[in-house]
C-alpha cells in the first residue's frame, strides 16, 4: 500500500489518543491508592471466565442481547490480529503480497503455518459476519424495541456504524484481492475493464470474503482494485478514529473493561472496605477521596442499563440509578481533569475540589440505595457501586453531620442501649424469660453462640421466630447458648448508614468479648447479622464459623434430627422472598427452599424475581430506619408481586407480565388486585417487617407473612422436652450454594 499515508494516519491519530489518555490516566493516579494485586490466580481465573469468556453477558434475563454482544466482542478480539496485519501491509509491499496471496512462494516452506493462517482467516470471516448480525440486532433494538434500560444516543449509532464499517471494509479489501487473483489467472491485461466470464471459485477459508469478491467481479479488475484500496484505508481510518473516540464516551469499556474485571474484589459483595479511622479516613468528600479502582469503574460503565432491571430504587421512581451515578461522576471528572490532577480550578487558580454531594450528585441520590447488590450482580464488568456510595455517606455522617433526621435516634439507640430502637439493655432477654436458656459463660460448654440479634430480642414479631428457633434446636439437641443481657447490636445498620465509627466500636467490642469467651461458631437468624459477622468481623479478629438459621434447619432435616408432619391444609400456596443479604450477597439460595419443600402440605411457587434476580424489600442499606418520600414504596412493589404470584398459582389464567419486560421492567410489582391466598415465607426480620407493613398498607389480609423458622416449628413433631439434652451438632457449611 502506501507507507507514507499509513505512517501519517498512525502518527496523527495515536498522538491524539496519547494526549487524551494522559488526562484519563492522570486522574486515576491522583485518586486514592488501593491494593488490587493480591490473589492473582483468582483474578486471572475471573478474567478468563467473565472477561474473555463473557459469562455474565448471557445471564438469563439478558441472554439474547448478550449473545449478540458476544458476536461483536469476538469479532474485535479476532480482528485485532488482522488489524495489526493491515498496518504491516500498509508499510510493507512484501507483507501485502504474502498475506493476500496464499499461493505466494513464501508459503511453500511452511505448510502447517499456511493451514493455521487459513483457519484464522475462516474464523475471521465467520466472526465478522456474526458481528454484522449483532450490529443489525442492536440497530433494530434501539430503533424499534427501545428497551427501558437503554439510553437513546447518537453515540450508540455512530459506534455501530464504526463496527459495521470495519467488517464491510475488511470484506471489500479481501474481495478486491480475489478479483485480482482471478484476473491474473485469466491472464487479463492490467488495463482491461472487464473480467472474462470464466467461473470464479469460492475458497473455504474465506467464505464471506469470497462472496464479496464474486459480487465485485462485474466491476472489473481496476474498479475492484480502487474499492479495495479505499476499503483498506477506510478500515485503518475507522480503527484509529474509533480508538480516539473510545476515551470520550461509554465505549471506553473496550479499553478498561478487561482490566476492571481483573481488579474486581476478591470477597463477598456483602463486605465493605474498612477505613482506618486513626488515619482520619472518614469517607469520600471529593473525587480524590475515591480510589483509583472507583475511577476505573466509572471509565468501564457500558451504560448497558442491566443494573436497572431489578434495581428497587429505579423501579419505584427514586432519584438513583447506578448507571446515572456512574455517568454523572465520570463526566464531572472528565470536565475537570486538570482540577483533579493538579488542583487548578475553572478560574485557572489553585482551588480546593468541591464535595461530590452537592456538585456531581444530589444528597437524596446517595441516601436512596438499599445496598441490595443487584447492580453489582448484573454488571458484566464488575463495577462496585455500593461501597462508593457508602463511603460518601460516611463523610456526610462523620464529618458533615448531614443525614436523614430519622436516623439520629437509631444512632443514639445503638450508642446508649446497644440496639437501634433504643430499648433498655436490661430488656434484651425478656423474649426468653420462661425458656431457661443457657448463657454463654455460665460454666457450661457450648458449641454454638446463638446470636439472637436486635430484632429477635425486641421486635414482637421476631421474638416468635427466636422462640421457634429455640424450640427446633432443643428438639434436635443442638448445643447452644445466648449472651442474654450482654448481647449488643452487630453494627450492620450503623455501617451502611455511614456511621463507621459507631460500627467499628460495636464490632471491636463484640469481637473482644466473644474471643475472650472462646466463641468458635455463631448461629444467626438475621441475614444482616450473618453477613456482618461472617464477612466483616474477621478484619477485627473475629474468625467464626457463622451459620444462618435456614442452613442449620436444613442440615437438621437432612440428618433426621427433626421430623416434620403436616399442620396445614394440603395444597397451601407459598412463595419465598429471598433476603438480599442471605441470597445475593452470600449465595444462600437452596437451603431455605429445601426446608420449605420438606414441609408437608405446602405448594411452593416461585416469584419471577427470585434467587439471584430477587427483588429487595426496601430495608437494606439502613433504609429500614428511613422514610420513603419519593416514588412508590419498594415493599409495596414486592408485596404486589407476591400477591400476583399466589393468585397466578390459584388461577393460571391470571395475566402474569414478564418481570424483565424490555419496555417496562418490574411490571409484576404493579399488580393492584387483592391477589391469591397463601403464605409469603421470609428469612429475615427486616423483610418480615417490610412485607407485613406492605400487606397491611395494600389491604391483603388473606396473605400471611411467616418466617421459615415458624413454619418448621409449627410442623415439627416434638418427641419430648429436650431442653437439657445435648447431642453432637451437625457440621453446617456456611459457604455459598
Amino acid at each position: 500500500m502506501n507507507p507514507i499515508i499509513t505512517g501519517l494516519l498512525l502518527a496523527g491519530f495515536v498522538s491524539i489518543f496519547v494526549i487524551t489518555m494522559s488526562g484519563r490516566v492522570g486522574v486515576l493516579l491522583a485518586m486514592k491508592k488501593e491494593n488490587r494485586l493480591d490473589h492473582i490466580p483468582y483474578r486471572v481465573a475471573q478474567l478468563v471466565r467473565f472477561g474473555l469468556g463473557q459469562k455474565r453477558m448471557v445471564d438469563p434475563e439478558e441472554f439474547t442481547p448478550g449473545l449478540f454482544h458476544i458476536f461483536i466482542y469476538a469479532a474485535f478480539m479476532v480482528l485485532a490480529l488482522r488489524t495489526i496485519m493491515l498496518f504491516v501491509m500498509g508499510f510493507s509491499s512484501t507483507a501485502l503480497d504474502v498475506l493476500t496471496d496464499l499461493s505466494h512462494p513464501a508459503w511453500d516452506a511452511a505448510p502447517p503455518l499456511l493451514l493455521l493462517y487459513k483457519v484464522y482467516l475462516l474464523t475471521k470471516d465467520i466472526v465478522a459476519g456474526l458481528a454484522l448480525l449483532g450490529v443489525a440486532f442492536f440497530v433494530w433494538t434501539r430503533w424499534k424495541v427501545k428497551p427501558d434500560r437503554m439510553s437513546q444516543s447518537w453515540e450508540a449509532y455512530l459506534i455501530l456504524g464504526f463496527i459495521a464499517g470495519l467488517m464491510i471494509t475488511e470484506f471489500m479489501f479481501g474481495g478486491s484481492h480475489m478479483v485480482a487473483a482471478h484476473a491474473a489467472a485469466q491472464q487479463v491485461p492490467v488495463g482491461a475493464t472487464q473480467v472474462p466470464a470464466a467461473p470464479a471459485a469460492m475458497v473455504w477459508w474465506e467464505p464471506l470474503t469470497s462472496l464479496t469478491g464474486l459480487a465485485m467481479m462485474p466491476l472489473g479488475h481496476s474498479a475492484a482494485h480502487v474499492l479495495g484500496v479505499a476499503g483498506f484505508f477506510t478500515h485503518l481510518t475507522i480503527i484509529l478514529a474509533f480508538l480516539n473516540f473510545l476515551p470520550l464516551g461509554k465505549h471506553f469499556h473496550i479499553i478498561t473493561g478487561l482490566p476492571n474485571v481483573f481488579f474486581q474484589r476478591t470477597h463477598s459483595t456483602g463486605k465493605l472496605p474498612t477505613p482506618n479511622l486513626e488515619k482520619e479516613e472518614f469517607g469520600a468528600a471529593t473525587v480524590k477521596d475515591l480510589t483509583w479502582k472507583n475511577g476505573l469503574d466509572l471509565y468501564s460503565c457500558t451504560e448497558c442499563g442491566r443494573c436497572q432491571t431489578h434495581c428497587p430504587t429505579y423501579i419505584t421512581g427514586k432519584p438513583l440509578t447506578h448507571k446515572g451515578v456512574n455517568q454523572d461522576l465520570k463526566h464531572w471528572i472528565w470536565d475537570n481533569e486538570r482540577w483533579v490532577e493538579e488542583g487548578y480550578g475553572p478560574s485557572g487558580a489553585k482551588e480546593p475540589l468541591p464535595e461530590i454531594v452537592g456538585t456531581a450528585l444530589k444528597a437524596e441520590t446517595v441516601w436512596a440505595c438499599t445496598s441490595c447488590g443487584w447492580c453489582e450482580q448484573a454488571c458484566p464488568v464488575f463495577i462496585e457501586n455500593v461501597p462508593r456510595l457508602i463511603d460518601m455517606r460516611r463523610y456526610q455522617v462523620q464529618v458533615k453531620a448531614e443525614f436523614p433526621p430519622e436516623i439520629q435516634r437509631v444512632f443514639e439507640g445503638m450508642e446508649r442501649q446497644g440496639n437501634p430502637w433504643g430499648l433498655g439493655q436490661d430488656r434484651r432477654d425478656e423474649w426468653a424469660e420462661d425458656l431457661a436458656l443457657p448463657t454463654w459463660g455460665d460454666g457450661g460448654e457450648y458449641e454454638y453462640l446463638f446470636f439472637v440479634g436486635c430484632a429477635g430480642s425486641y421486635d414482637d414479631k421476631q421474638k416468635k421466630v427466636s422462640r421457634a428457633l429455640v424450640k427446633i434446636m432443643r428438639e434436635a439437641g443442638v448445643s447452644f447458648a445466648t449472651l442474654s443481657k450482654q448481647e449488643m447490636c452487630n453494627g450492620d445498620s450503623a455501617r451502611r448508614m455511614g456511621n463507621e465509627y459507631l460500627y467499628q466500636t460495636l464490632a471491636k467490642t463484640n469481637v473482644e468479648s466473644w474471643n475472650a469467651m472462646g466463641v468458635k461458631a455463631v448461629i444467626t437468624q438475621c441475614p444482616h447479622c450473618f453477613n456482618t459477622i461472617k464477612n466483616e468481623y474477621p478484619e477485627f479478629g473475629g474468625e467464626y464459623r457463622v451459620i444462618n438459621h435456614t442452613q442449620l434447619i436444613n442440615e437438621l432435616l437432612k440428618d433426621k434430627r427433626i421430623k416434620l408432619s403436616s399442620v396445614m391444609n394440603a395444597g397451601t400456596k407459598l412463595t419465598y422472598h429471598d433476603p438480599c443479604y442471605l441470597g445475593r450477597h452470600n449465595g444462600v439460595y437452596d437451603a431455605p427452599r429445601e426446608v420449605l419443600q420438606s414441609i408437608p402440605g405446602l405448594e411452593v411457587v416461585e416469584m419471577q424475581r427470585s434467587k439471584r434476580e430477587g427483588f429487595c424489600c426496601g430495608a437494606g442499606g439502613g433504609r429500614m430506619w428511613m422514610e420513603e418520600h419519593i416514588g412508590t414504596r419498594i415493599n409495596h412493589n414486592r408485596m404486589n408481586e407476591a400477591a400476583l404470584t399466589l393468585k397466578h398459582a390459584e388461577d393460571p389464567n391470571t395475566p402474569f407480565p414478564d418481570a424483565t419486560d424490555k419496555k417496562k421492567p418490574g411490571m409484576v410489582g404493579d399488580y393492584k388486585e387483592p391477589g391469591g391466598k397463601g403464605i409469603v415465607a421470609v428469612a429475615c426480620p427486616f423483610c418480615s417487617t417490610m412485607l407485613n407493613d406492605a400487606k397491611n398498607d395494600t389491604g391483603r389480609e388473606q396473605i400471611q407473612i411467616k418466617d421459615i423458622t415458624e413454619l418448621v416449628a409449627d410442623s415439627m413433631e416434638v418427641s419430648s422436652n429436650k431442653g437439657g439434652t445435648v447431642a453432637p451438632s451437625p457440621v453446617v457449611s456456611a459457604k455459598p450454594e
